[in-house]
């Protein structure tokens, strides 16, 4: 059997395509795609408009990005150009509006800044005042614990006075030694309950201080944080209304040495905004 099957491979292996023949073939197959190709031109023009058109968006979409940055750019130039022309006090006609609305909300920046402050400096002056509680409260438990340290270890010694008797012969003496015992752990034992006491009280004023303070600081981080909200609300409006002047600005080209420099920055950034929507329109078959 294994002798058949031995003089059977050969047969089988000439069964399969031979390795030369089939690259031979799909050679062929190529040359006919290609020879296709060549001679369909609506072919070759439809693949040359799918690769136009992808290359084409592809452009117009880096375009697009670049213009938007550039329009944001002019818009922090713009809004650089009209706080500076307040901050420097630059009369721009047309602009009463606006110099109205920037002075009030300056007035009321300045006020939520003293809040601020304020509601920062008392939650520092909190914060302290809770650490030192702390400190003081656990100063003191130290203290009545070291008091009562002394107590508890005569307590044991006097327990163990107590069991060492106990276990003597029964006789007078014996239970008036017991006795006496007793009588002085009773006095320990109302000494150690005092200390207790005294330990307890201290737990409860720590915790009812520190419950008091921390109610304060949650109250004046609350302030805070209404004020931050605030000032950045603030914040925003003024931006808006910079920007406005500086669009203003922009239009009737205020002389002034102080202005110079960002009237030709943005008058760079303008030349470049054109470039881009002029490429963009091309591009777009506007």
């Amino acid at each position: 059997m294994e002798l058949i099957a031995f003089q059977a491979q050969p047969s089988l292996q000439h069964e399969g395509l031979p390795y030369w023949l089939f690259w031979f073939l799909l050679c062929i197959i190529m040359l006919l795609v290609v020879f296709i190709f060549l001679r369909d031109k609506q072919l070759r023009v439809r693949l040359s408009s799918f690769l136009a058109g992808a290359k084409r968006r592809s452009l117009l979409f880096r375009l697009k990005f670049q213009l938007k940055k550039e329009r944001q750019k002019r818009e922090k130039l713009l809004r650089q150009l009209g706080e500076k022309a307040w901050d420097e006090d630059i009369p721009v006609e047309g602009s009463e509006l606006i110099s109205t609305e920037l002075t009030r909300l300056f007035e009321k920046r300045n006020a939520s800044q003293m809040e601020w402050k304020k509601a920062f400096t008392e939650l520092e002056r909190l914060h302290k005042e809770l650490e030192a509680s702390i400190r003081l409260h656990g100063e003191k438990r130290e203290k009545k614990k070291t008091e009562k340290s002394p107590f508890d270890e005569l307590m044991k010694r006097k327990k163990g006075e107590e069991k060492a008797l106990k276990k003597t012969l029964k006789d007078r003496e014996r239970e008036r030694q017991v006795a006496e015992v007793r009588r002085e752990k009773e006095e320990i034992r109302k000494k150690i309950e005092e200390f207790e006491g005294a330990l307890k009280d201290i737990d409860s004023e720590a915790k009812a201080e520190r419950r008091e303070l921390e109610r304060a600081i949650r109250h004046q981080e609350k302030l805070k944080e209404r004020t931050e909200h605030r000032l950045k609300d603030i914040e925003a409006q003024e931006e808006t209304l910079f920007l406005s002047l500086g669009r203003l600005l922009e239009q009737t080209r205020v002389a002034n040495q102080d202005l110079t420099s960002l009237y030709y920055e943005i008058d760079i950034v303008n030349h470049r905004i054109s470039t881009l929507q002029h490429r963009i329109e091309t591009l777009s078959g506007g």
